[in-house]
């Protein structure tokens, strides 16, 4: 059964189950694995109410279902399958981000997070209580790993995914206690997981991967650094309100291009390890204070400047940082190290793109 608010999934037969879904099962066992849509603000006190509802509107017993909650269609789920030897790995995936839990110890902000991703898992190899525990860890460090290496990020720190993130992990009842990532099962069960993410990711577009790499939520964000820039030295008869569709438009073309989105997704990494106090021969405090001993920063704005509109965008790069260092944005000023100066060099080459074009046909 599927529509945009419920998919039933009926495994056929029982499995043995861990599942931290909205209506958790512990080691129970399970036949039918449920994702259902509620709304973003959804608050409802006696969840297993709500779940036992949801189960009797579908026609399953809820005492053998293990239901998700999610606030997207559930018909836009994630689905992978991987075979290994003997060992056959199913996932089930809903991924819903509007914004990342972050990791830093300065801004507990994990409480403000919204969405959920939701992670089903069923393999066909008979494990213990023991080796579903382990498969459960290991399917949860797989989903953190795809998350911080290619999901949105916070602006100061990494993510692993949201506050209410939920993983099911379903086998036969069996014997045997190991399910990480050197057993046959562990390493099918974390090829599936990484295939099924996989599909939210290498669906974005890159101008939207570019806005969550750095931290933002919208290329609005960006349009209005851009916008205040250009009102320093306008173009005359070309108002603002023209020249920010000019420059969606812009980035837009420019981001076609995905070299730019490798570039500064690596430095965002970099970034994140900083951050984190994980990076050799850089104290944590160090990058805090923007320290001169790191260069990385201004040699990655060069580089992309230079590459999106030559010497032209690279002049116009250091134009956008002086403009910051007198105050203009504070957007800029807000924004942690190293991604001040892509940001900068992002809107610098791109307006000069914009000059150059508008100028010449006049």
């Amino acid at each position: 059964m599927r529509n945009s608010d419920t998919l039933v999934i009926d495994l056929e037969k029982e499995y043995k189950v861990l599942s931290t879904a909205g209506c958790p099962k512990i080691y129970k066992d399970v036949r039918y694995i449920v994702f259902r849509r509620v709304p973003k603000d959804f608050e409802y006190v006696d969840l297993d109410g709500y779940c036992k509802d949801t189960a009797k509107s579908v026609g399953i017993d809820y005492e053998k279902s293990t239901i998700f909650l999610t606030a997207v269609d559930v018909r836009e789920y994630g689905h992978a399958t991987h075979i290994f030897r003997d060992v056959i790995a199913e996932v089930y995936v809903t991924f819903g981000v509007d914004k990342p839990s972050c990791i830093d110890a300065n801004i507990p902000s994990n409480a403000m997070a919204v969405g959920t991703i939701n992670v089903a898992v069923i393999v066909n190899k008979p494990l213990d209580e023991v080796g579903l525990l382990d498969l459960y860890r290991l399917v949860s460090e797989v989903k953190g790993l795809a998350m911080g290496l290619a999901g949105p990020m916070c602006l100061t720190a990494p993510s692993i995914g949201t506050a209410s993130d939920a993983t099911m992990v379903a086998a036969p009842q069996g014997g045997e206690r190991f399910g990480g990532i050197a057993t046959d099962v562990g390493f099918t069960a974390a090829v599936a997981t990484l295939k099924a993410l996989s599909k939210f990711v290498v669906g974005t577009n890159c101008i939207e991967y570019f806005v969550n790499s750095v931290g933002l939520r919208s290329i609005d964000d960006i349009l209005k650094i851009a916008v205040k820039a250009y009102n320093k030295a306008p173009i005359p008869m070309l108002s603002s309100g023209e020249v920010e569709k000019i420059l969606r438009r812009e980035f837009e073309d420019v981001f076609k291009d995905p070299n730019i989105c490798i570039v500064v997704r690596g430095a965002r990494l970099a970034e994140m390890l900083m951050a984190l106090n994980l990076f050799p021969g850089i104290s944590e405090e160090e990058y805090r204070v923007d320290t001169p001993k790191i260069i990385a920063d201004e040699l990655i704005g060069k580089a992309i400047a230079e590459y999106v509109n030559g010497f032209k965008g690279l002049l116009a790069y250091y134009w956008i940082e002086r403009l910051k260092e007198e105050g203009v944005f504070e957007e800029l000023e807000n924004l942690p190290p190293m991604t001040d100066d892509i940001v900068a060099a992002v809107v610098g080459s791109v307006l000069s793109r914009v000059y150059d074009k508008y100028l010449n046909s006049h």
